[in-house]
């Protein structure tokens, strides 16, 4: 299994004491990946830039981000968005039923992040439930607490 993470954990993981040892046990597999979108690492770094991270938080970003592979956007990802963002809608015309009552409005980056877990097939890793609506129908998402990553 493959993981993207959200921004939420890119976030906590700069906080983390321990970021190696978190990342470790999320890998089940010792040959499974961890990935995170374009659009986490420029939220993350806007986040750190507006709160004027210190240097020890900016080292600990971006020694985490040595260690991850960074998707970028591309027009690939284009139909997975248009897909994603219309089903949250409760708009899309390839779904009869949706698994949730009301419309669900994503954040654009959150589309973005979830859109590159369809089109890879990745499990979305997050502290939110921004995603759960998408589960088991674009993705995997694995949600947990902030607690476990610090």
């Amino acid at each position: 299994m493959n993981y993207l993470l959200d921004t939420n954990i890119f976030v906590q993981l700069s906080k983390s004491k321990k970021p190696s040892a978190f990342l470790k046990t999320l890998i089940e597999e010792e040959d499974a990946r961890i990935y995170i979108s374009i659009v986490t690492l420029a939220e993350a770094r806007s986040i750190a830039f507006r709160n004027a991270w210190g240097e020890t938080k900016w080292n600990i970003l971006d020694s985490i981000i040595k260690r991850l592979t960074v998707v970028d956007i591309n027009e690939s990802l284009l139909n997975a968005y248009v897909h994603i963002d219309a089903y949250s809608q409760r708009r899309n015309p390839s779904f009869q039923e949706y698994g949730f009552a009301t419309p669900r409005n994503m954040g654009k980056n959150d589309l973005w992040i979830a859109s590159t877990a369809a089109l890879l097939g990745l499990t979305l890793v997050t502290t939110d439930k921004d995603f759960d609506h998408l589960h088991q129908v674009f993705m995997e998402v694995r949600r947990i607490s902030a607690e476990a990553l610090r």
